[in-house]
C-alpha cells in the first residue's frame, strides 16, 4: 500500500459564495459533495436526483439528492448543478470540468491555487465601527530608554517644511495633539528635526530624524525579528490565511515619562514631547515585535511580524480568535466582537 495523497489535485471553489476545496476527478461524470459539507455551505434546498450513479465498483452511489449553485472558479462564476452523497465525497467532476472549459487550461493555474476573497472596507468600518475608530492605547507595558554613558543632549534645529505641504503637517500635528501621542513643550535639552513621510495611501507620517544625535548613544534593544522561516512553522498546514494590520502601530504603545523629553521633535510650530513610541527611533521594531510576541504567546495559528498579524487555520469554519479575546483587556479602547460573528 502508499500513500497517494500528495498527487492528488484540488481546487478553490466557491460554492454560493462559500470557499470550499474539491478534489479534481476528471473520471467522475458529475460533481459530488457529502451531506457535511453540504451543510457547511448553507443547506440548499435540495431536489430529487435526476441521474443515477454508480462507482467504480458498479455499485450504486446513493444520492441525497441534488441542487443548483453558483460556482465560483478563478474569478469566473456560472451555474451548475451539485449532488449530495452520503458518502464522503468532495469531487469536481467533468460536467463542471467542461462548463468552465478547464480541460484547456495548464492544471497549475486552477489546481492548489491561492485565492484571495476580499471585502470592501466600509462592509467591515459598518459591521466593527469601535475597531476603526480612534487609535488603540496599550496599557500592559511602557518602553524605556538605556543611554550609554557619558552621552549628552543634542538639540537639533528645525527643518524648513515645503510651503505646499505646511497645511497637511499642521493637520498631522493637530491629530496626534488630540490624539495626546505628542504635547507641546516650552524648552528641551533634546530635540531631532522632523521627516514628513507620504504613505501609500496618500496620507502623511511625521517622524523625527533620531539619527542627528539620539540614535547613536541609545543602547539596542536586543530582540530578534522572526525569520520566514518562523511564521511558515508556525502557520504550517494552515490552508486559509487573514491579516490584520494595526493602524499607527507603534503609537498605540506607550513611552515612560521620565524618557520622553529624549524623543522632542522642532516643529515649524516649536518644540513637542512624544508620549508614544514614535517611528524613527532605532529600538522601536525590537520593542515592539517583543511586546506583540507577548501578547500572541500561546494563542496557534498566529503569527506577528511588527504591525501585521498574520492568522492561519486549516479550517474554513473556525476563527482562531479565542486568545485574542483572553487579552482585550491589552487594548481597552478597541472592544473584539463575538467569534461568532465573526466571517
Amino acid at each position: 500500500m502508499c500513500n497517494v495523497e500528495a498527487r492528488r489535485k484540488y481546487v478553490n471553489v466557491l460554492i454560493n459564495g462559500t470557499p470550499v476545496k474539491l478534489q479534481l476527478d476528471t473520471a467522475s461524470d458529475i460533481t459530488v459533495i457529502s451531506e457535511g459539507l453540504w451543510r457547511d455551505v448553507g443547506q440548499p434546498p435540495l431536489m430529487a436526483a435526476t441521474v443515477k450513479a454508480k462507482t467504480a465498483s458498479q455499485n450504486y452511489l446513493q444520492l441525497k439528492g441534488e441542487f443548483d449553485a453558483s460556482i465560483t472558479i478563478a474569478s469566473r462564476t456560472q451555474q451548475a448543478t451539485i449532488r449530495v452523497a452520503r458518502a464522503n465525497l468532495f469531487l469536481l467532476g467533468a460536467d463542471v470540468v467542461e462548463a468552465f472549459e478547464l480541460g484547456s487550461i495548464p492544471m497549475d493555474q486552477f489546481c492548489s491555487n491561492i485565492d484571495a476573497v476580499s471585502t470592501p472596507e466600509s462592509v467591515w468600518e459598518k459591521r466593527f465601527p469601535t475597531v476603526f475608530k480612534g487609535m488603540g492605547l496599550c496599557l500592559k507595558s511602557r518602553i524605556k530608554l538605556e543611554i550609554k554613558e557619558g552621552s549628552h543632549p543634542v538639540f537639533r534645529p528645525k527643518r524648513p517644511v515645503a510651503y505646499a505641504m505646511l497645511q497637511t503637517v499642521d493637520e498631522e500635528l493637530d491629530r496626534l495633539e488630540a490624539l495626546k501621542v505628542i504635547t507641546p513643550v516650552d524648552y528641551s535639552d533634546w530635540a531631532a528635526p522632523i521627516v514628513v513621510v507620504r504613505k501609500a495611501n496618500g496620507k502623511i507620517r511625521i517622524c523625527g530624524d533620531y539619527s542627528t544625535g539620539l540614535n547613536d548613544i541609545l543602547r539596542p534593544h536586543e530582540y530578534p525579528l522572526p525569520l520566514p522561516e518562523d511564521i511558515f512553522a508556525k502557520l504550517a498546514r494552515c490552508q486559509i490565511f487573514s491579516k490584520i494590520d494595526l493602524s499607527d502601530a507603534f503609537l498605540q504603545v506607550q513611552i515612560d515619562e521620565k524618557f520622553r523629553p529624549l524623543l522632542t521633535i522642532n516643529t515649524h510650530r516649536g518644540l513637542y514631547h512624544y508620549n508614544r513610541l514614535p517611528p524613527g527611533i532605532k529600538i522601536a521594531p525590537a520593542a515592539f515585535q517583543q511586546l506583540i510576541d507577548t501578547m500572541l504567546a500561546g494563542i496557534t495559528g498566529v503569527c506577528g511580524y511588527m504591525d501585521d498579524l498574520i492568522i492561519g487555520d486549516s479550517k474554513q469554519t473556525t476563527v482562531p480568535c479565542s486568545g485574542f479575546l483572553a487579552r482585550r483587556k491589552a487594548f481597552p479602547s478597541i472592544q473584539l466582537p463575538d467569534c461568532s460573528d465573526l466571517p
